[in-house]
């Protein structure tokens, strides 16, 4: 597929910019631009679903929000279950019992 006029514009204009400014020898570097990778975007992470109650999701997101107002709900749910996985693990075997799961 052709490039796009407007990506061709793109890529003029860095090189053109990118030959004016440059002293001979001179290595030049193309600013990124846009956000930063998160972490969608991240192999480690995937996408989670789950059915919670709607008062339980408020009142969570607003606690959280007013502890950590930096972080997102994600960061949240991530630690909560490590620290269960964590808690039922042992030396690598998992150790746990269905109705401790449906409590």
């Amino acid at each position: 597929m052709a490039e796009s006029k407007t990506a061709q514009m793109m890529r003029l204009a860095r090189e053109f910019h990118a030959t004016e400014d440059a002293e001979p020898g001179a290595v030049q570097t193309v600013p990124k631009v846009g956000r930063p990778p998160g972490k969608r975007s991240n192999p480690n992470f995937e996408r989670l679903t789950v059915l919670v109650r709607k008062q339980t999701r408020k009142a969570a997101q607003r606690l959280w929000e007013d502890l950590e107002p930096r972080r997102d709900m994600s960061e949240l749910v991530e630690r909560l279950l490590a620290d269960w996985v964590k808690q039922h693990t042992n030396n690598g075997h998992m150790e746990y019992r269905n109705d401790e799961i449906m409590k």
